[in-house]
This record gives structure tokens, sequence and C-alpha cells, in this order.
């Protein structure tokens, strides 16, 4: 059990490619920090993620930047994010996913 978590470029078209992805143990207890930082509870199902996804804009995914500040162990969330930012499309959002 754990929580599976991409960003894709360009979802629902045929040029859909996983850019980003971050993996965190159900057990971990940072495993709710990108929910958090992106105020993604709706897409929690707290032993994972409920499949569900929406679109962030680059916004939204600097402050969740912010959010994880300098601490040592959100450097894979920090990791992520900075993927997601390299990748916005052209309306300068990106789709992640919770599985």
């Amino acid at each position: 059990m754990g929580h599976a978590i991409s960003g894709i470029k360009n979802e629902g078209t045929e040029a859909q490619k996983e850019v980003a992805s971050l993996n965190r143990s159900a057990f971990n207890p940072r495993c709710f920090a990108i929910y958090n930082a992106l105020h993604a509870h709706d897409c929690n199902a707290f032993s994972c993620g409920n499949g569900n996804g929406r679109r962030f804009s680059k916004m939204q995914l600097l402050n969740a930047l912010d959010y994880f500040g300098d601490e040592e162990e959100l450097a894979p969330e920090r990791e992520f994010v900075t993927d997601c930012l390299a990748n916005l499309d052209e309306n300068e959002e990106i789709y992640i996913g919770f599985y």
C-alpha cells in the first residue's frame, strides 16, 4: 500500500506523457505532505491516492515548494514539484494523478 503520484503533461491527448513521479509508503509519516501542499485532500484515500487527479497551475506548484521549505525529508516532494514546473503545458498547468 502506498501513494503513487504522477505529473502528466498533455493529459488526455495522444501526446500524454508522465514527466514526474512520487511514491510514498502508506506508513511514511510524510505521505500526506504533497496533499497538504497542493490542497488536494479530496484526492487522498489515506492508505493511497483515490485514483483521481486534477490540473494544477504554476502558482499552485510554486506555493507547494514554499510549503515544503528546506526540510530534508521532503526532498522527494520538492523534486516532484520541480519536475512538474519544468513540464507545464501551454496554459502553464499540469495534471497530477493520485493513485
